[in-house]
């Protein structure tokens, strides 16, 4: 029985080391009771020790990419792991999704920054996005459900309102 018993425990506590270790990645990218929709907050953590510009780039890997109004002309779009998960699942954006551009002028200068965190029940008529938008110092410009965002955004509805790339 101790033969048999001891490694079992072995795996269950793997298991468990690894469930955890997933939820935490979702947890810690998008768990916004912890970090607060509080705008000055959440960019804190998003550029804080483990910042966004450590995610994947998407669409296509290319770091700066042409882009259009309002936007800019340039952009960088980052997505946390779940937004990532996501992606290679070829799905909508699962709950906690976060998703960050980098808005570039003409002369490729950093001209603002804006996100969108999937939270469960937010705003369904949006696709239960929450927009934030940030000048390059943290300065808030907009938070919460934006009209110009979700007017644009609408136009991608069967594409869970994403512009950037097909999800599924």
């Amino acid at each position: 029985m101790k033969k048999i018993m001891m490694p079992t425990l072995v795996l269950i506590f793997i298991a468990c080391l690894c469930v955890q270790a997933g939820a935490s990645d979702l947890d810690m990218a998008c768990n916004y009771k912890r970090y607060g929709l509080d705008p000055a907050n959440f960019f804190i953590y998003l550029t804080g020790d483990t910042s966004y510009k450590q995610w994947r780039i998407w669409p296509d890997e290319k770091k700066v990419r042409p882009g259009k109004a309002p936007h800019g002309s340039f952009l960088t779009t980052y997505v946390n792991p779940a937004a990532s998960r996501s992606i290679s699942n070829k799905t909508d954006m699962v709950l906690g999704s976060i998703i960050v551009a980098e808005n570039y002028g003409d002369e490729k200068k950093l001209r603002d920054i804006t996100v969108m965190i999937k939270i469960k029940d937010y705003n369904p008529d949006a696709g239960d996005w929450h927009w934030f938008q940030f000048a390059p110092d943290g300065t808030v410009i907009a938070t919460g459900k934006v009209d110009t965002c979700i007017q644009c955004h609408s136009q991608k509805k069967g594409n869970d309102f994403i512009m950037t790339a097909p999800v599924k």
